[in-house]
């Protein structure tokens, strides 16, 4: 499994997982070419993808501008990816819930939205914390959320998770159906303990407790990921000499810390994203 074109080769291959979270400013073609990676690999199967809004997704990959993507658009491992790939995007959390507990592979007495047909080998959930956002910045210390909303919507996500894979048609199947979930705002995302009484609505927004949402998603799994700017690069003097790719902005060396249980460094990857100057869309290279 990778986040990455089929051509970065081990060198960029993620660990096998059972779940993992991954949080920063992860490219936003990378759940797509995780989807991709495992559709090569169980074509048969359904993967399914959850985001709050098909317009956010749409912004993020047109901002992108993923250069293999849309030189591979129309190839057929992408119209095999999009043939066996079902994109939900319930408006708020309430739908979420609703929407993972009524996913099933059995026909009779389904939901005939949340029907997959096929057994499902990854579910990718993308930016949960858009869900919260908008209202924690518009009132950081009057709005409805809590730490508990967002752990919420993990927790049913696995729960939905174990309960599919412990269908017949998946556990007759060789693939092991996996949960990944892509958030950049986990480490912005603050939300309190505990719902702020009516009566302390004039209480001092210092006093109010609130907790960094990341530290404890990450508890809900197997592998934790942190995508942030590699700023440990040793440049080749041929590199810094290239004009066109040291234009600023036009590159950006990045890595992937991975972490196990107990904080354990697994792996740690690394990667360059450059704009090509000819089509003004975003290359990968990698050692």
């Amino acid at each position: 499994m990778s986040l990455f074109p089929s051509g970065a080769g081990p060198t960029l291959a993620l660990p096998e997982f059972k779940s993992i979270a991954i949080k920063g400013p992860y490219h936003a073609s990378a759940p797509i070419y995780l989807a991709l990676s495992v559709a090569e690999k169980y074509p048969d199967t359904r993967i399914v993808m959850i985001t709050p809004s098909r317009d956010a997704l749409s912004a993020a990959l047109q901002e992108h501008k993923d250069s293999w993507m849309i030189e591979n658009a129309g190839n057929g491992s992408v119209l095999e990816f999009a043939d066996c790939t079902v994109v939900y995007y319930p408006p708020t959390p309430a739908h979420f819930s609703y929407l993972v507990s009524s996913l099933s592979t059995n026909v009779e007495g389904s939901d005939p939205k949340a029907i997959l047909y096929r057994p499902p080998s990854l579910m990718v959930l993308i930016e949960l914390s858009a869900y919260f956002m908008l209202d924690v910045e518009a009132d950081p210390d009057h709005h409805q959320w809590t730490l508990s909303s967002y752990l919420t919507l993990v927790a049913r996500s696995l729960a939905a998770v174990a309960v599919l894979s412990s269908s017949a048609d998946v556990r007759k199947h060789p693939s092991e159906l996996s949960l990944a979930l892509f958030d950049s705002n986990l480490d912005n995302l603050r939300l309190p303990v505990l719902k702020q009484p009516l009566a302390d609505l004039g209480r001092s927004p210092s006093t109010v407790r609130k907790e960094v949402v990341a530290r404890y998603v990450q508890k809900y799994f197997e592998l934790f990921a942190v995508v942030e700017e590699d700023d440990d690069v040793n440049l080749t003097p041929s590199q810094e000499a290239d004009a066109e790719i040291q234009e600023a902005g036009r590159q950006r060396w990045n890595r992937m810390r991975i972490y196990g249980q107990g904080d354990v460094l697994l792996s740690c990857l690394k990667w360059l994203e450059a704009r090509d100057p000819q089509t003004d869309g975003v290359v990968f290279s990698w050692n």
